[in-house]
């Protein structure tokens, strides 16, 4: 899924996603009112842009948003669903195991071939592991 694709789906979702310069993070989710609004940080690359609206549309459309108030476990099973919704949609299984097939292994090069940053791909390949062996 291209970034273009993923500011499309926020827009027929009624999600607003508006650039701020954050201090602690790349992206957040707001939830007011029933309505959901993303900020990304406005100084990120193209990759880490994709791959925080990805993340940030995760917590929008899999029910995933939370407070700061929240304990720490449901933070991090939110999270990481986020990061589930947007790891099968930016790399998903079959087009990763694809690439691998045509001798692409290198974390930087299937980062690159997807266009998303090498520490998503280092979560991709944790994902589709844990997913495999459960």
């Amino acid at each position: 899924m291209e970034t273009t694709n993923l500011y499309n789906l926020a827009e027929q979702q009624g999600i607003s996603v508006s650039f701020f310069p954050l201090k602690e993070s790349l992206g957040l989710t707001l939830e007011s009112d029933g309505r959901f609004h993303i900020a990304l940080h406005n100084a990120c690359g193209a990759n880490a842009e994709k791959v925080v609206l990805a993340h940030e549309l995760g917590h929008c459309l899999s029910g995933g948003v939370y407070s700061l108030d929240d304990n720490s476990l449901i933070r991090v099973k939110l999270e990481k669903k986020a990061d589930s919704w947007a790891i099968e949609r930016l790399v998903p299984l079959f087009e990763l195991k694809s690439a691998i097939k045509q001798g692409d292994e290198a974390i930087s090069s299937l980062a690159e071939r997807f266009g998303v940053t090498e520490d998503f791909m280092q979560k991709v390949f944790k994902h589709y592991t844990e997913k495999v062996s459960a």
